[in-house]
C-alpha cells in the first residue's frame, strides 16, 4: 500500500474532530467534545470548503465545545441503510455513563432520533470479545449495508475487538444483543513500541474490505490523551484479517505526528482509492487530508 497526500487543510477554530461521512455532496463531521454535527457542501477539493453549519444533535446543549465531564464523546459516524434510506449513525464512546448513546440523523428531514441506549452499551461493555476486559471505548463504526461493525479502541490492552451485527433487524429492534452475528479480533502494528488503536473505519463495498485508521499515542489508559507518534491506514478483511498497513508519512518518509480520527471513501481513480481523513488536534486546530491510497 502507498499513501499520497493530495491536499492538507487546517480548519481554523475547529478542534477535536472524531468522525466523518459524505452524502449527497455534503460533508458531515462530528467532534468528541460537541453535541452537534458540522455540515458543509463538498465536491472535489478542500479549498472549496468555506463555512460549516452547526446541526444540533442534543436538546438543551449549547452549540459550543463541552467540558470533558459534560461531553457526549461522539467518536464515530457512518452511513447506514434504514428502510431504504441513508441515515447517519453517530455513536458515543460509551466510556462513561453520559457517553452511552447512539443517534440517527436523517439528511433529508434533518431529524435526529435515538438508536442505541444505555442497555445496549452495557451489553457492549460486558462483552469480553469486544473489550478483552478493558474499559469500553468505541472509536469506530462502519457498515456494508448488511452488517454493522463496532470497533473497540484497544491501544493500551492491545485487544482490538470488533462485533458484527445483522443490520436490518437491528434497525427495527434497536437490540444489539439479539442481532450479534460474530466477533473479530484484529492484529495491529506498533510505532516505536507504542500500541496503535483503531480510530475510525469505512467499508469499501466494491472491494469488500474495510479501510480503517489507527493512531498511536503514548498514554496510560484508553481515554486520556498523550503524545501523538503518528497514524496508519489499515486494510482489513471482513473476517478481521489485516491485509496491509501503512504509516502516514511526510515527503522524507517520516511519520507525521497527527492523530487521524476519521476516514471516509470518496472515489476510485486509475491511480488508486481516494479518501478524506480528519484529525483530532487535542486542543489545537483539526486538519482535513485528501489522500490517494494505492492498494496492491
Amino acid at each position: 500500500m502507498k499513501i499520497t497526500i493530495l491536499e492538507r487543510r487546517t480548519l481554523q477554530g475547529i478542534g477535536a474532530l472524531s468522525g466523518m461521512a459524505t452524502h449527497a455532496n455534503t460533508l458531515y463531521l462530528v467532534g468528541d467534545d460537541a453535541g452537534y454535527l458540522l455540515k458543509t457542501p463538498f465536491y472535489q477539493t478542500l479549498d472549496q470548503i468555506i463555512d460549516f453549519e452547526k446541526v444540533p444533535l442534543l436538546t438543551h446543549t449549547p452549540l459550543t465545545p463541552l467540558s470533558k465531564a459534560e461531553k457526549p464523546d461522539f467518536e464515530s459516524m457512518t452511513i447506514i441503510n434504514v428502510d431504504g434510506q441513508a441515515q447517519l449513525l453517530i455513536m458515543g464512546s460509551g466510556s462513561k455513563a453520559n457517553r452511552k448513546m447512539a443517534l440517527l440523523f436523517n439528511p433529508l428531514t434533518q431529524q435526529v432520533s435515538p438508536f442505541l441506549n444505555t442497555p445496549n452499551y452495557d451489553f457492549l461493555e460486558s462483552n469480553q470479545d469486544l473489550t478483552g476486559g478493558a474499559e469500553l471505548n468505541i472509536e469506530a463504526v462502519c457498515s456494508d449495508d448488511q452488517h454493522l461493525y463496532i470497533f473497540q479502541r484497544g491501544n493500551i490492552s492491545r485487544h482490538h475487538g470488533v462485533l458484527v451485527f445483522d443490520l436490518k433487524p437491528l434497525t427495527h429492534t434497536h437490540d444489539l444483543q439479539n442481532t450479534l452475528v460474530r466477533s473479530l479480533s484484529l492484529l495491529l502494528p506498533d510505532i516505536d513500541g507504542s500500541a496503535s488503536g483503531i480510530s475510525d473505519a469505512c467499508f469499501l463495498k466494491h472491494r469488500s474490505i474495510i479501510a480503517a485508521v489507527a493512531s498511536v499515542e503514548q498514554t496510560i489508559n484508553t481515554y486520556d490523551d498523550g503524545a501523538v507518534l503518528g497514524s496508519l491506514i489499515v486494510l482489513l478483511s471482513t473476517d478481521g484479517k489485516t491485509l496491509d498497513t501503512q504509516v502516514i508519512t511526510d515527503d522524507q518518509g517520516h511519520p507525521i505526528p497527527i492523530k487521524v480520527e476519521g476516514i471516509t471513501w470518496l472515489n476510485t481513480h486509475p491511480s488508486g482509492e481516494e479518501f478524506l481523513l480528519v484529525t483530532d488536534s487535542d486542543g489545537g486546530d483539526s486538519e482535513l487530508l485528501r489522500v490517494i491510497v494505492v492498494i496492491d
